[in-house]
């Protein structure tokens, strides 16, 4: 009669094993970065509808969040700065940073994108003058994927006004101490603004962890289907 055996060699049960107990961690894993992204969503999206609050002085934005909030204060038209390398609808242009002195501190603003051609023009364009209130969201400072060696204290200071990811360090070195870790992005209502589409939510869609969560433990089952496949072997045996 034809019996099976089951004698698999003892480094590829331990190498089955192993690699098993990495790709369920790594499912596991990827089915917490999911969670966690599903209720970091439902955290932005509970900011964003809030009414605006009041900023305090010296506010440090958070990079986990954005917020809603309501500034009053005076634009220094002389020393705005443009962001560098900033594209929108495939042209290329800057974002207009405008420092908005206020009683306690200074704000960054960004007033929105400019076309490249556009730049003298928008920075000859008339500031609102006086004091203002205005409604924007309250964000980090910007980071590039990977951030060039450029000292963007001497190139702000410089007739372009041109600047690359600025740090906070950065900026202080230009306005001073006083200046607030943060960027307010000016709201799309708001006068005296150029182009305003925001990306106010980062992505945070948490079905692309479910997927890779479920693609991990498929390539468990897979190996353990091979294993069990490829060492179960046939042997004859006659009955007596």
């Amino acid at each position: 009669m034809i019996s099976a055996r089951f004698r698999p060699p003892w480094w590829a049960t331990l190498l089955v094993l192993l690699l098993s107990a990495l790709m369920i961690r790594l499912g596991v894993w990827q089915l917490q970065r999911g969670q966690a992204k599903q209720a970091l969503r439902a955290t932005y999206a509970q900011a964003l509808a809030a009414a605006p609050q009041s900023l305090p002085p010296n506010a440090q934005a958070s990079r986990q969040r954005i917020e809603r909030v309501r500034v009053r204060g005076r634009f220094d038209a002389g020393a705005q700065l443009l962001l560098d390398n900033q594209g929108h609808e495939g042209r290329p242009g800057y974002h207009v940073w405008t420092p908005l002195h206020r009683a306690q501190d200074i704000v960054m603003v960004d007033r929105g994108w400019i076309a490249r051609e556009q730049r003298d023009a928008a920075l000859a364009a008339a500031v609102p003058e006086g004091e203002l209130e205005l409604s924007a969201y309250w964000r980090s400072l910007p980071v590039p994927g990977m951030r060039l060696a450029t000292d963007n204290c001497a190139q702000s200071k410089a007739a372009s006004r041109l600047v690359q990811y600025p740090t906070i360090t950065d900026l202080r070195c230009l306005y001073g101490p006083t200046l607030a870790d943060g960027l307010l992005l000016m709201d799309a209502a708001a006068p005296a603004g150029f182009v305003r589409d925001w990306q106010t939510t980062p992505e945070l869609d948490p079905a692309k962890h479910w997927g890779y969560a479920f693609q991990w433990f498929a390539f468990t089952l897979t190996l353990w289907f091979l294993y069990l496949r490829l060492n179960w072997r046939r042997a004859d045996s006659h009955s007596s």
